[in-house]
C-alpha cells in the first residue's frame, strides 16, 4: 500500500491560495508574493530587509525582489540605514496603510472558507500540528 505524502495537501492548498490572492489583490496591483511582505511591514515598521526575510523565512534575493516591486507600487519606501550603509530600512506608505483593512478582509474571506466546517477545536489542532511541523522543518534546516 503507498503512502499518501502530505506535501501533496499541502501544495494544493498554496496553489489554491496563489489563485485566491493574486485575483483578490489584482487591483491594488498586488501579487500573491508580496502580500505577505507587506503585511509583516504594516506589522514591523521600520524594520530592513534582512529582518523582513526572517520573519516571512523566505531568502534574502526573493524579498529584495518582492520589497522592490511593492516600493515600485508605491507601497513601501527605502532609506539607508544610518548604522550600516548597506541595509534598507523600510516604511510603509499611506497607499500601504490605506488597504490595510481590506488586506485582514481578504485573508478573513480565505480562512473563512478553509475552514468552513471546522469547529473552533479543529483549527486550534491544526494550528498547533501546523506550528510544529513547521518547527521541525525550521530546526533541521539549521542543522
Amino acid at each position: 500500500m503507498k503512502t499518501e505524502h502530505l506535501g501533496k495537501h499541502i501544495s494544493l492548498l498554496y496553489r489554491q491560495s496563489q489563485i485566491y490572492f493574486n485575483a483578490e489583490l489584482k487591483k491594488y496591483q498586488l501579487g500573491s508574493g508580496q502580500y505577505i511582505f507587506l503585511l509583516s511591514l504594516l506589522e514591523n515598521e521600520g524594520i530592513n530587509q534582512e529582518q523582513l526575510a526572517d520573519i516571512v523565512k523566505i531568502d534574502k534575493t526573493t524579498t529584495a525582489r518582492a520589497v522592490a516591486k511593492l516600493e515600485y507600487a508605491g507601497y513601501l519606501t527605502r532609506e539607508t540605514s544610518l548604522e550600516d550603509h548597506r541595509a534598507y530600512i523600510l516604511h510603509s506608505t499611506e497607499k500601504a496603510r490605506s488597504i490595510a483593512k481590506v488586506l485582514g478582509k481578504i485573508l478573513d474571506q480565505w480562512n473563512d472558507s478553509m475552514f468552513a466546517d471546522f469547529t473552533a477545536a479543529d483549527k486550534l489542532s491544526l494550528r498547533r500540528l501546523l506550528d510544529r511541523a513547521i518547527g521541525n522543518i525550521l530546526a533541521s534546516s539549521t542543522k
